[in-house]
This record gives C-alpha cells, structure tokens and sequence, in this order.
C-alpha cells in the first residue's frame, strides 16, 4: 500500500512539472543591446564570420517560463581550429543569471566549419528569449 501511495503521488508530482500551457509574459522584453558595443574591432561578432555545423538553441529555462520571464544573453566565445567553442562565458545578461545557465550549455556544444585563420577569438552572439522561445539576434 505504501509504494501505491508513492507511485500515485510521484506520477502527481512529475504530471504537474509536465504542462501545455501557453507562454504568459509577466515581464517586458528588454531592448536588445547594441552589441557592436561590447566588441573591440578585431573581435568576431555573431554569423559575420561563423558557419555553424552544429548548433542547437538553448532551451527556455522552466522557471522563466512559468514565471513569463524575458530576456537576452550575450555570449562570448572563441572557436578553435578544429571549429569547437572554447572560453564560452556570459558578457552580459538581462535579467542577470536568468538565462545564462542555458545559454552556456547550448553554446558550449556548437560545433562550426573550421575557421580559415586558424580560429577565431572573441566572438559575441546574443540569444534572445522572448515570449517562450529563444532565437539569435543580430
């Protein structure tokens, strides 16, 4: 009988995680920033310079999503000669750390053609997360 009650309150527990429900925004979506403005003029910014290989989006953190949270990230990375990220880090972010873990991990695992100049350095990608989704910004 116990492990009955444990099963039936654990299938509540992970059906209420589980949801449809529709994005309901709680917040504004904050101007996107400029973000030529971060970069010295030798550094790479956003598809100028990179061909993707692989490139997943980042998902949209559950807990912005039930809170109707937006935001942007902007990434700072370098790609290898191999074509691999390294030095992934957030520049900036808004709100601060709501998005960042996610936009980590995903950048983390994009994979590009290898860079003809042997690599790149410094390069910047802001990911928008906005009504739901996440997308690339220019």
């Amino acid at each position: 009988m116990k492990y009955a009650a444990l099963i039936l309150s654990t299938s509540l527990i992970l059906g209420a995680c589980a949801s449809d429900a529709p994005f309901n925004p709680r917040s504004v979506y904050p101007t996107d920033p400029w973000v030529k403005g971060y970069t010295n003029e030798d550094d790479c910014i956003g598809g100028e310079q990179l061909a993707a290989v692989r490139f997943d989006m980042p998902t949209y953190p559950r807990s912005a999503f039930r809170d109707g949270q937006q935001g942007w990230v902007i990434v700072r990375l370098d790609v290898d000669a191999d074509g691999l990220t390294q030095n992934v880090a957030v520049e900036r972010a808004v709100p601060s750390d709501r998005f960042s873990r996610s936009a980590i991990k995903a950048v983390k695992a994009w994979e590009f053609r290898p860079p003809a100049n042997g690599g790149l350095k410094d390069c910047r990608i802001l990911l928008r997360y906005r009504l739901g989704a996440v997308s690339l910004g220019s």
